[in-house]
Formats: structure tokens, C-alpha cells, sequence
């Protein structure tokens, strides 16, 4: 009886009412690329605004418009989700590192990272840098995702640059490609913001320079 009423219902619903439900359902319904970017973003938004501890594939889910399957089919962990939506995000802001003119491609690179950690991105990675102490996998699986491979990025450009003469032979090492990053997020985890224009002027000119360029 209820499934025949249900019917009726239907049939007396206006069309125009029901094709507006569905276009609504279409909305929501997302899939492949679009529905991983939605994600992604709900990720983002919740870390930058609860922490990783407040962090839910439920919330997620609800924010993303999505159901708990289609996180639970991707990921194994909210570790996972997490460290990949961090590194999308970033993947999308980054620039090359252009030797063109040592100073100014430095500063333009730097800028580059901290204005990608500006905003909600960057009450995200504060949220998560936080945890790092109290979640250890979360640590080591930041570090083998996004911070290691940008070291080996920034380590393989200033290869790049010493072979064409412009920087120090002495001066690729691990340790130096470090720097930048550990400025950026020393910034983000004890001043809860990344290091502005100014900032990374002193940095570059005060540590960098020094340590890169050829002695005349």
C-alpha cells in the first residue's frame, strides 16, 4: 500500500519539480577526478578548521556530498587521505625554480610555497604539522610524500645550477636543500602562518645567497 502511494506521488509530482530533483542528484553524484577533487577539498577545509584529530570519513563524506564507500574504497586510513590531499593541493600552486637570475628565482620559488600555504591550505598543514608529535605515521608519511620529494626537487636544481656554473659545487647537499622548507615550515608550526615576502627576502639574501653563489 505505502509503495503504491509513493507511486502516486510521483506521477502527480510536476515535471518540471521532478527533472530539478534529478539534476540536484546529478550534482551531488560525482565521479572519477571530480569526485576525488571534492574530496580532497573537504579534506582541506576540515583540517584547516578542526585539526587532524577532528578529521572523519564521516565529515568528509558530508562535506564532499558523497557517501563513506567512496572514501573507504580509496583509502585505507585517514593517514592516506590526508598526506594525498596535501600533496594535490600543493602539486596544483608549486613552480619550477628559474636560474635565470639565482636571487629572484629563489625568491619567486619561495613565494610560490608560501603563498600555496597561505589560506585554508595553511591552517591545514598547521593543523597537521601539530599532530605530527602525537601521530607518528602521520609524520612519516608526510615526510616520505611531501617533504622528501620536494628535498630531491630542489637538490636536483641546485645540480642543475652548479653544472652551469652559476652556485658552489660545495653547495649541493641535502642539508642546503633543506633550508627552504624547514624555514617554511618552522614559520607555519610556531607562528601559524607561512613567511611573507619580506621574510623570505632576509632568508634568501641572509642564508642562502651566501651558501649558493660563487665567491668573486
Amino acid at each position: 500500500m505505502n509503495g503504491i502511494v509513493l507511486y502516486m506521488s510521483r506521477l502527480t509530482t510536476p515535471a518540471k519539480e521532478r527533472n530539478r530533483s534529478l539534476d540536484q542528484a546529478c550534482v551531488l553524484r560525482r565521479r572519477g577526478e571530480n569526485l576525488v577533487a571534492a574530496i580532497f577539498a573537504a579534506t582541506i577545509e576540515i583540517l584547516a578548521q578542526e585539526g587532524y584529530s577532528g578529521l572523519t570519513f564521516e565529515g568528509v563524506a558530508h562535506l564532499a556530498h558523497t557517501g563513506k564507500a567512496s572514501l573507504y574504497r580509496r583509502w585505507h586510513s585517514k593517514v592516506d587521505l590526508v598526506v594525498d590531499a596535501l600533496e594535490y593541493e600543493l602539486n596544483r600552486c608549486e613552480i619550477p625554480l628559474d636560474f635565470t637570475d639565482l636571487r629572484s628565482g629563489l625568491i619567486s620559488k619561495m613565494s610560490s610555497m608560501s603563498e600555496s600555504f597561505s589560506g585554508v591550505l595553511g591552517k591545514a598543514m598547521a593543523g597537521c604539522f601539530s599532530a605530527f608529535q602525537r601521530e607518528p605515521k602521520l609524520a612519516q608519511a608526510a615526510e616520505a610524500q611531501i617533504i622528501n620529494p620536494r628535498k630531491a626537487q630542489l637538490l636536483n636544481s641546485l645540480k642543475l645550477a652548479a653544472d652551469a656554473g652559476l652556485i658552489k659545487s660545495g653547495a649541493i647537499s641535502p642539508v642546503i636543500a633543506n633550508l627552504p622548507i624547514a624555514f617554511v615550515m618552522q614559520s607555519i608550526t610556531f607562528e601559524g602562518r607561512p613567511p611573507n615576502r619580506s621574510e623570505i627576502e632576509n632568508f634568501i639574501d641572509d642564508v642562502m645567497m651566501p651558501l649558493l653563489v660563487t665567491a668573486n
